[in-house]
């Protein structure tokens, strides 16, 4: 790319040298930017200093032995051969020959970074601490993205490509902060972007240019895409936060309460699937449940599991006596659009069969995890028990913490003060764990909280970390995943085991009798989270806290008659539940704190993009016709305006498609011209203009006012103009080429060859 278009000789090495560390530097700018939009997903400045080091480290190399002059083929390999050199040396713990060139030893170092890396990205929030094997990640990446970059702009001379390379590292941002890419980010990535593009025009056509023009339409294209991603529907603040598109996914990144959030907010649900059951109501279905608590996100604990058998039991229950109440159901599964490396069932399970695939339980919680497999196509049927603690039951519990479930009351040292305050302020009075238990799960349902899937996105407050918590505790708005985490950690603080299930609600029965209630159809609308608390002699039980979804178990209602049992989705139920409070839509329209979609939404945002889309249309021919003015006012100013009339009659002529190099003298464009507007007074004003720019070549400068160019020159514009024809006359209003940089040719017309 950079060869080309440059005179040879030792000015020709000289721009050649000069080209490539233009463009070099704009792809350094183009990782300052990414680095921008990374900025999130790990803890402190360690990785940012790694991200850019290596990469302007690899960068400037490359531009270094260009500048020697080695080939430009051969640079890329060069770069491969320094990127494995920095890996070497920064991971390789001392494996490397000389400690510089990787060996098998070498290789084997970084698959264990990478399998740590791998792990760590599912036991990690964001952001994440910052680890080796992360650290490992950024580095290793950083080389991969600046060889690439340096290769489609350089090597190959096709800097337009890496707009593909620059599109897949922002994905990643988009796809696991939990606000999305930040538009801010976007839009510095695409300023980088056009400046490379820019970079790369001033070498491939050397000489004075004009960047105004295109960094103006570069410009407002990137307030377009800014505009754009906070009014379009679907394109709110968040990004692929704001929709889900396609099947669900659950428990595949590192941020699961998240996923729930996002399917939460599709605008059409999708179906995950559909069951049969022999118990008389409908079952909760738990994938897992959330007892590791960071400090920023809630995630399954990673631990020893055991073999899945096809109708092998499962168990025990933890922490289950003897003395309560139980009965068995068998409930039948087909998942339909639904994927997720757990495998909802009713809970506490007992067996499965049918499955497919490798799959394994956890004595701990009794999770079902897929090995290698997931639940997408899956048709099985769970054994599971139904559990009725009573309320006396749960009061004479507690007290008794065993070793393995002390680690359930783990907070952080950085805990929000609100979060211990506030649990206190609800259960003042209150003396056994059940009842305190009790009494926070009242207080979300007491005191003002609403349902909503939308205030924590347009606040900010979005997720289930610590300081996400405190602020949902401030403005009483969230949804189920908000409630959930709340009330477990709340729990936590007063001296209560406590962790956060993550399943679905019952579905929709599609009719039947009392005995046999037909088919469930459970889609994303059911998504649910909530928590789950430690009571000695029972072990793990639900509680529903969230407003609006869900049944409330009938054990935190003393004087509840038989019928109003638990939800069924842990020890919980014997019986049809009676519902409390009714079980809504994801996105209630008119709850307190929000505000329903207006129906006119789309077509205001349809509307605004309409309009913006048209000012970046015509922001060529404003821009064009900004500058004809401003050629106009200088002539009545000034003297010696000849060189102002032959630079716009030139841009006149390329607008309406003729040639008009500048090596071309003023006498025979004149000509030209003359010769195509023959009768008309064009044809005499364009002479007088050529006999004043080859007076003012010669002589003194002429006063423009006095010879009147202004008015010749509007002539000549004039009958231009008619001579072409409406459509080219729209043509050159629109699309002006004399923006462009003068070596770039507009087509051949009437004016002669191009």
């Amino acid at each position: 790319m950079v060869s080309e278009a440059v005179p040879l000789g030792l000015t020709g090495v000289r721009r050649r040298r000069q080209a490539y560390w233009r463009i070099t530097g704009a792809l350094v700018l183009q990782m300052l930017a990414l680095s921008f939009a990374l900025g999130g997903l790990i803890q402190g400045p360690t990785w940012w200093f790694a991200l850019m080091l290596t990469s302007a480290f690899l960068l400037v190399s490359g531009a270094g032995l260009r500048t020697i002059g080695v080939h430009r083929g051969l640079v890329p390999v060069l770069e491969v051969v320094l990127a494995a050199i920095v890996m070497t040396v920064t991971f390789g713990n001392g494996t490397g020959l000389l400690g510089l060139i990787p060996t098998p030893a070498t290789v084997q170092r970084w698959g264990v970074y990478l399998q740590q890396a791998m792990l760590s990205i599912y036991q990690q929030g964001t952001p994440a601490e910052s680890l080796p094997e992360f650290i490992f990640l950024v580095v290793a990446g950083a080389c991969l993205i600046a060889i690439v970059l340096d290769i489609l702009a350089i090597a190959i001379r096709a800097p337009a490509f890496t707009a593909i390379g620059v599109a897949a590292v922002l994905v990643v941002p988009g796809a696991l902060l939990g606000d999305g890419l930040d538009p801010i980010a976007l839009a510095a990535s695409a300023a980088a972007f056009l400046w490379l593009l820019r970079s790369d025009v001033r070498t491939r056509r050397p000489g004075a240019g004009r960047p105004g023009a295109a960094l103006s339409v570069g410009a407002a294209a990137v307030v377009v895409a800014m505009l754009l991603s906070g009014t379009a529907p679907g394109f709110d603040k968040g990004g692929a936060t704001s929709f889900t598109a396609g099947g669900i996914s659950i428990g595949g990144t590192v941020t699961p309460l998240i996923d729930l959030g996002k399917d939460l907010r599709r605008p059409a649900a999708v179906r995950a699937l559909t069951y049969t059951t022999t118990a008389s109501a409908g079952q909760y279905l738990k994938l897992a449940s959330l007892d590791q608590f960071t400090g920023s996100v809630w995630k399954h604990r990673e631990r020893d599991t055991k073999r899945l058998s096809d109708g092998v039991a499962v168990g025990p229950v933890p922490g289950l006596s003897d003395t309560v109440k139980r009965s068995k159901i068998s409930t039948t599964v087909e998942i339909d659009d639904m994927t997720s490396r757990w495998l909802p069932v009713p809970a506490p399970v007992q067996s499965v069969k049918g499955l497919n695939g490798t799959w394994s339980w956890d004595p701990d919680d009794l999770t079902l995890g897929g090995i290698n497999v997931t639940t997408q196509g899956q048709k099985y049927t769970a054994t599971s028990l139904v559990l009725a603690p009573t309320a006396d039951q749960l009061k004479a519990a507690g007290g008794f913490v065993p070793a393995d479930i002390q680690r359930d009351l783990f907070l952080p040292s950085n805990m929000p003060a609100i979060v211990g305050q506030t649990a206190l302020a609800a259960t003042a009075g209150a003396v056994s764990e059940y009842d305190k238990a009790v009494a926070l799960q009242d207080y979300f349902r007491d005191n003002g909280f609403v349902y909503s899937t939308q205030t924590p996105l347009k606040q900010g407050y979005d997720g289930d970390g610590a300081r996400v918590i405190a602020k949902f505790l401030e403005v009483k708005s969230g949804y189920c995943v908000h409630f959930a985490s709340a009330m477990a950690l709340m729990a936590r603080s007063l001296g209560i085991p406590a962790r956060v299930a993550e399943g679905y609600l019952p579905g929709t029965s599609s009719g039947g009798t009392a005995n046999s209630p037909g088919t469930y159809t459970v889609t994303s609308d059911d998504l649910h989270a909530w928590p789950e608390l430690y009571f000695a002699g029972v072990g793990w039980v639900p509680f529903e806290p969230t407003v609006g979804r869900g049944t409330i178990p009938s054990y935190t209602r003393p004087n509840a008659t038989p019928d109003q049992v638990a939800p069924t989705s842990a020890p919980g139920s014997s019986a049809a539940p009676k519902r409390l409070v009714p079980t809504d839509q994801p996105n209630v329209a008119g709850a307190a704190g929000t505000t329903p979609p207006s129906p006119l939404q789309p077509v205001l945002s349809g509307l605004g993009v309409a309009l913006l889309v048209l000012a970046v249309l015509l922001t060529p021919a404003v821009l064009r016709r900004m500058r004809r003015r401003a050629r106009l006012r200088r002539l009545s100013e000034s003297w010696g305006g000849a060189s102002i009339v032959w630079d716009e009659l030139r841009d006149t002529a390329r607008d309406l498609g003729w040639s008009a190099p500048d090596t071309e003298t003023p006498r025979v464009f004149a000509r030209r011209i003359a010769a195509a507007v023959e009768g008309t007074p064009g044809e005499e004003a364009v002479l007088r203009l050529l006999d004043v720019r080859e007076r003012d070549a010669f002589g003194p400068p002429t006063r423009a006012v006095a010879v009147g160019l202004a008015d010749d020159l509007q002539r000549v514009i004039a009958a231009l103009e008619a001579q072409a024809g409406r459509g080219v006359r729209l043509k050159a209003a629109l699309i002006p080429v004399s923006l462009l940089p003068a070596g770039w040719r507009s087509p051949a017309s009437v004016g002669g060859p191009a």
